[in-house]
C-alpha cells in the first residue's frame, strides 16, 4: 500500500483512481425521515462483488419505523430484466421521474443502508402508488 499525502487516502499499488471516483460531485443527504415506499437514489459501494449491487441506483424504501441517524431497510431497482428470478417483480410504470424504461423491484437483494447514501432522484422524492405498483411477477 503506497499513502497519497495529497489527497490523504491509502491506495494499493497498480490501481488508478477512476475519474468518477476523483471527481465525484457532492450529493444532498436527505433532510426528512424516509418514509416507506418513498424512492430514492442509492449510493452502493463501488467494490461490491456479484450478485451484489453496485453503482448509484433507485432504491424503495420498505422499513415503516425509520429515522435520520438509524438504517434504512431498501430493495433496489434495476432496469435489466429478471426473467429466472421468482423474487423480481416488474412495476408497472417507472417511479423515477422522467424514465420511462420498464423496471424490476429484486426483493431477494434487501439491503440496510444509511440516510447518507440516500438522496433525491432528480430532486424529488417519488413514492410508489396503486398505479405504478406491481404490473407481474417475472
Amino acid at each position: 500500500m503506497a499513502s497519497d499525502t495529497r489527497e490523504g487516502t491509502l491506495r494499493l499499488a497498480g490501481r488508478r483512481v477512476q475519474a468518477a471516483e476523483k471527481a465525484a460531485p457532492p450529493r444532498h443527504t436527505i433532510r426528512a425521515t424516509p418514509v416507506i415506499r418513498n424512492v430514492y437514489s442509492c449510493g452502493f459501494p463501488q467494490a461490491a462483488l456479484p450478485p451484489e449491487f453496485s453503482k448509484r441506483r433507485p432504491v424503495i424504501i420498505v422499513s415503516y419505523k425509520n429515522s435520520l441517524t438509524g438504517p434504512i431497510l431498501v430493495v433496489p431497482v434495476t432496469t435489466q430484466p429478471q426473467p429466472g428470478n421468482a423474487w423480481a417483480v416488474k412495476l408497472a410504470r417507472n417511479p423515477t421521474p422522467g424514465e420511462t424504461c420498464d423496471v424490476w423491484v429484486v426483493c431477494n437483494h434487501l439491503y440496510s443502508v444509511s440516510c447518507q447514501r440516500l438522496s433525491a432522484t432528480h430532486g424529488l422524492v417519488p413514492r410508489l402508488t396503486v398505479q405504478n405498483s406491481v404490473l407481474s411477477m417475472s
